[in-house]
């Protein structure tokens, strides 16, 4: 969008070149939030309208349209991301590299220009940051958040009145069921040691689609004292990860083996990312 100049930066043409480059990020950032604005006001009542008459228990269709809006947003965010890699980080190196053929005595003066044109670019890419995150907020809450609780809850009270109504297949004998499954499982008969394969209902397999939602859920006011310091507390975002894993592993405890190896994952990702 904006080329790079092949040649070294003399006087006024280098002031001239931040004054253009700054203006045109600005210009194409003020497009793209407008373009998401625009996108979210058409999207979110439709995504409601599709949420609620969704009679598939998984809300595929939903999900399928969300994660649509949120990849167009994301393609956004990635253009803008090569934009300013590409003409606002790469133009302050190149300029830089010049500066030894202007005037001693401006060099200085150019390099706290530079200085302030590549803080006000990165200023203005923090701002259209908040507003990405904004509007994928919107997209994801436009259904309302659900009760998961009450909905864990539901299917908790079901499972322990059908527990102990079961009957091996192969002898007659009763079988007790000893936690709730969210997939089809062989449960042993304690007779004639005879597998007999349960299967949850919809409402119990949702549990394991709805697990990690509903442990965010129980544990949405930690991450919100982590995002409200200034400034961020990386002990406050550990705190809230772990305490939502070990909900997460209390709701589905078969998945704690998997889990526990996407915790460190996500740890390993946090700690790289803010250079801990």
């Amino acid at each position: 969008m904006f080329n790079l100049f092949n040649k070294k930066y003399e006087n006024a043409a280098l002031l001239d070149e931040i004054k253009t480059r700054q203006e045109r990020w600005f210009v194409f950032l003020d497009k793209l939030e407008a373009r998401m604005v625009e996108m979210n006001n058409a999207a979110v009542p439709e995504l409601r309208k599709v949420f609620q008459q969704d009679t598939d228990p998984y809300k595929r269709a939903h999900i399928h349209m969300l994660s649509g809006l949120i990849g167009q947003i994301n393609q956004m965010r990635n253009k803008a991301n090569e934009i300013r890699e590409d003409n606002i980080v790469a133009f302050v190196y190149e300029a830089e590299a010049s500066l030894p053929s202007i005037i001693s005595r401006a060099g200085s003066e150019y390099r706290a220009k530079l200085h302030t044109f590549r803080m006000a670019c990165l200023n203005r890419h923090f701002v259209f940051e908040e507003k990405i995150n904004y509007a994928i907020s919107l997209l994801q809450g436009a259904a309302g958040e659900q009760d998961l609780e009450s909905a864990y809850q539901e299917e908790l009270a079901a499972f322990e009145r059908i527990r102990d109504k079961f009957s091996c297949r192969q002898c007659g004998g009763n079988i007790t069921i000893p936690r709730m499954f969210f997939i089809d499982t062989y449960i042993t008969c304690p007779f004639c040691q005879s597998q007999n394969t349960f299967s949850p209902s919809t409402g119990a397999r949702m549990v394991l689609h709805q697990a990690r939602s509903l442990a965010e859920q129980r544990t949405a006011h930690l991450l919100r004292s982590y995002e409200a310091a200034t400034p961020k507390n990386p002990d406050l975002y550990r705190r809230y990860l772990r305490a939502m894993f070990d909900e997460w592993n209390k709701i589905v405890p078969d998945m704690v083996t998997e889990n526990e190896k996407f915790y460190e994952r996500l740890m390993n990702e946090y700690t790289i990312n803010h250079h801990l």
